[in-house]
């Protein structure tokens, strides 16, 4: 069973296809380390659109 830790939502800053591999990255303020995930859109974002990233403990 997951469990919700947290959410952010921001903007699009420019327009991405589908076909585009994204990057999401997460980083602890107090630490240099770094993680990165690439996945593939669903759907196409255009600038200005709002985005939702959930982060779940699995």
């Amino acid at each position: 069973m997951s469990v919700k830790i947290g959410e952010v939502q921001t903007k699009v800053s420019g327009d991405v296809k589908k076909t585009d591999e994204v990057d999401v990255s997460l980083r602890v303020s107090y630490s240099g380390k770094l993680d990165t995930v690439k996945f593939k859109l669903s759907e196409d974002l255009k600038k200005g659109d709002t985005v939702k990233i959930i982060i779940e403990k699995v």
